[in-house]
């Protein structure tokens, strides 16, 4: 497809009509009062779970009837700790370090296997995350894959994701991983872009430049990946016309997904990232403002529409409707269970969620008295079950009632329809009778809109950081009869 360049004075009237309407459900008490925002990512929030007894935790546990999960697995080494990043990890080579780890890691997926009566894990889909998971010697990346591989069943995998910075795919090194991952049957990488302005690459502390991060573009299509390229939006240093400029050589590459991503001042996890500290107390004026953030987005969605790219699950576009996460429709969307090992993976289920240690020594010490290094969880109750179960389909692409009925044992229009019949009015969802999901400018603003549907204790900002309007999060926030009985 042919390069479609818009207009430069277009997209900032584009993106200035879009920020008028976010202004005007600020007002309504749809956003908090300086813009902010917490992802929407898992439901509770992950930080909200409390201690928990293991044996207690799993005594009701049961595998789903056709014995599938999703896989997730957390490896966290880098070469640096980017600007952004909030998650914890080990930087530098460290390569004594990484070999202990991984032979823990393959030891806690046996306890996994022990823990679940079963020879093997069968996945519908896997993601190996991090950190920088091919920030391994390519010696042990390939020990790694060929251990993991003995314990998982692969016949009906249809998905097996590596996240992944450019420079662990380029040079000499690089290559051997690609041919390593190719002959283990991964199929897609995401790639951590981020930026294609040296100078925002510098600001956020990434370890590669603009032209590594093309050569790895080039590099995984060369080696038949299904490619996802990965940009922050909001980040110091970054402006609209340097904005515009990434997104436009970013449509140009030839891959098939194209994935955004606003800055996250505020960690939704334990670790909080060097960016809170610099945005909040710096005094630094090369920060992008709330409403320059929203037009940056704005602006990007269009770039992205013009050159065939358009929203697939939330905040991904991508170029068919076949091109997508699987393990991320599958855990937001389908809602399926998902088990997550390594340090801070997380494990998602039909009505609980739980999270690992985030400290490499407790890690190592649970492993070696043979435990789960799990230390956070929470079985739902129904009311919180209820909201889980719109919360992250919404969010991510919608709310089927069948679905919704079978994972919460209720009817969606039997739940209390003011906040939802408000959500309507304003245009933000929409409900044909059998799917609700969110409307254009309602997928613009989804994480604010999602928190709608938040329990009162899990609205990620006080009631008076929101205008009392009628769109305030905490009120008509009751959404099925007598349910404070049941928190």
């Amino acid at each position: 497809m042919k390069f479609v360049k818009i207009n430069r004075e277009k997209l900032i009237e584009s993106a200035q009509e879009t920020l008028a309407k976010v202004k005007y459900y600020q007002k309504l008490g749809l956003i908090c009062d300086d813009g902010d925002f917490v992802p929407s990512v898992h439901y509770p929030p992950i930080t909200e779970y409390p201690l928990i007894d293991v044996d207690e935790y799993f005594k009701t546990f049961t595998l789903p009837k056709d014995g599938m999960m999703d896989i997730y697995v957390h490896i966290p080494f880098c070469i640096r700790h980017c600007l952004f990043c909030h998650y914890p990890g080990m930087v530098g080579d460290n390569n004594d370090e990484k070999e202990k780890y991984i032979s823990y890691l393959i030891r806690e997926i046996d306890i996994y296997r022990k823990r679940f009566g079963i020879d093997k894990i069968k996945p519908r889909s896997i993601l190996l995350g991090g950190g920088t998971p091919t920030y391994l010697k390519p010696e042990l990346l390939d020990h790694f894959l060929t251990e993991f591989g003995k314990r998982v069943d692969m016949s009906a995998c249809r998905q097996y994701n590596v996240d992944l910075d450019p420079n662990s795919i380029i040079g000499e090194d690089g290559t051997k991983r690609c041919e390593i991952m190719k002959k283990h049957g991964i199929t897609r990488l995401t790639i951590g872009i981020q930026s294609l302005d040296d100078d925002v690459l510098k600001a956020m502390n990434r370890p590669h430049t603009v032209k590594e991060a093309e050569e790895s573009i080039y590099k995984a299509v060369e080696y038949g990946f299904d490619v996802n390229i990965e940009f922050i939006y909001g980040h110091p240093g970054e402006t609209i016309d340097n904005w515009i400029d990434v997104m436009e050589k970013a449509v140009q590459f030839p891959v098939g997904e194209i994935q955004l991503y606003r800055l996250k001042v505020k960690a939704y996890g334990d670790y909080q990232g060097a960016i809170n500290k610099l945005v909040r107390g710096s005094g630094k004026t090369d920060i992008p403002d709330f409403e320059t953030t929203m037009m940056m987005k704005q602006i990007a969605v269009d770039i992205l529409e013009a050159n065939g790219f358009h929203e697939n699950l939330r905040r991904v576009y991508s170029k068919t409707k076949k091109v997508f996460s699987h393990y991320a429709y599958n855990q937001c969307c389908n809602q399926y269970d998902q088990v997550g090992f390594g340090l801070t993976g997380f494990s998602s289920y039909r009505d609980r969620f739980d999270i690992n240690v985030y400290d490499f020594n407790e890690y190592y010490d649970y492993i070696d008295k043979g435990l789960l290094p799990i230390n956070r969880g929470y079985v739902r109750p129904l009311n919180e079950q209820v909201r889980w179960a719109i919360v992250l389909p919404l969010k991510n692409r919608d709310v089927r009632k069948r679905e919704f009925l079978q994972r919460t044992g209720i009817e969606f229009d039997s739940l209390n329809q003011t906040k939802i019949d408000l959500l309507k009015e304003y245009g933000l969802i929409e409900d044909d009778g059998n799917v609700v999901k969110l409307t254009k400018i309602g997928g613009f603003l989804a994480d604010e809109v999602c928190e709608q549907f938040n329990s009162l204790p899990y609205i990620p900002f006080p009631k008076e950081r929101y205008a009392d309007g009628v769109l305030n999060p905490y009120s008509n926030n009751d959404l099925i009869e007598n349910e404070k009985e049941l928190q």
